[in-house]
C-alpha cells in the first residue's frame, strides 16, 4: 500500500517536472502590438499556437518618460528570451505626441529587421474608427465618415473612413483609410466628423486583432515601408 502511494507521488512529481520542462522548450509565436501615441504606452501580445490564450495586455502611464521606460514596460508583458519569437509586430504610427511615437516606431522597426518579421502599422484615427463609428446613425453605418482633433495653435487633424467588413473570426473590423490623418485647411470639409478620443485599453486589441487578420491573410509587411504621421511636420513631403 506505501508503495503504491509512494509510486503515485513519484508519478505525480515526474509529471509537473516534466510540465514545466514543456514550458520552458514552449514553441508559442507571438503577436506584438505597441502603441504610444499619447501619454500613455499600450501594449498587447497573442500567442497564435494556443487558440485558448487570452489577448494579454497592459496600459502604462509613462508621461514623457517612455524612452527609459520602453523596454522595461515590455519586458513585464513579454520577457525578452522570448521576442525571438515573435512572428508580426502592429505598431500605431501616429497622429499623436511626436517622441513616443517615433520611439516605438524605431524600436518596432529594428526587433522587426533583427527577427525577419512583418511590420504592420495603422494610425491611431484608424483604430479609434471600429469604436467611433457607433454614434453614427445605423443607417449610415457603412458611409464615409471624418474623424477629428483640434491642435491648439496648428488647426485642425482629420482623417476619413469607410467600414468595409465585420471580421468575426479575427473580431476585427475592416475599415478603410480613405485619406489618411492630415492638417484641415477647411473644416466645412470635414463632413461628417467625429471628434477624435483616445482609449489605449480599447484601441491596443484593435491593433493586435488588426495584427492577426493580417496574419490570416498573409499578408507580408516590410519594416522599410512603416514610417511615422506627423501632419504638422513643417516639411512638405509633396515636394521632396
Amino acid at each position: 500500500m506505501e508503495q503504491a502511494t509512494s509510486w503515485r507521488r513519484s508519478s505525480k512529481i515526474t509529471t509537473k517536472i516534466s510540465s514545466l520542462q514543456n514550458s520552458y522548450k514552449s514553441k508559442s509565436k507571438y503577436l506584438l502590438a505597441l502603441h504610444s501615441c499619447s501619454e500613455s504606452f499600450g501594449i498587447a501580445v497573442k500567442d497564435t499556437e494556443n487558440k485558448e490564450t487570452i489577448i494579454k495586455s497592459e496600459v502604462f502611464n509613462t508621461g514623457r518618460s517612455l524612452s527609459n521606460k520602453l523596454f522595461s514596460c515590455i519586458e513585464k508583458i513579454l520577457p525578452r528570451k522570448s521576442w525571438k519569437q515573435i512572428i508580426r509586430i502592429s505598431v500605431a504610427k501616429g497622429p499623436g505626441s511626436f517622441t513616443s511615437t517615433r520611439l516605438t516606431l524605431s524600436m518596432a522597426r529594428t526587433i522587426s529587421q533583427q527577427i525577419n518579421c512583418s511590420l504592420d502599422s495603422m494610425s491611431c484615427f484608424h483604430l479609434m474608427a471600429p469604436r467611433l463609428y457607433k454614434s453614427i446613425n445605423i443607417n449610415q453605418a457603412f458611409q464615409p465618415f471624418w474623424i477629428k482633433d483640434i491642435l491648439p495653435r496648428r488647426g485642425v487633424v482629420a482623417g476619413k473612413y469607410q467600414l468595409i467588413k465585420i471580421h468575426k473570426e479575427s473580431n476585427f473590423h475592416e475599415f478603410c483609410e480613405i485619406i489618411s490623418p492630415k492638417l484641415i485647411e477647411d473644416e466645412k470639409e470635414i463632413n461628417p466628423s467625429i471628434n477624435a478620443s483616445n482609449n489605449i485599453e480599447k484601441d491596443i486589441i484593435s491593433l493586435i486583432n488588426f495584427s492577426q487578420y493580417c496574419q490570416n491573410s498573409k499578408v507580408c509587411s516590410s519594416w522599410q515601408k512603416t514610417l511615422p504621421i506627423y501632419p504638422s511636420s513643417p516639411i512638405d513631403n509633396k515636394n521632396l
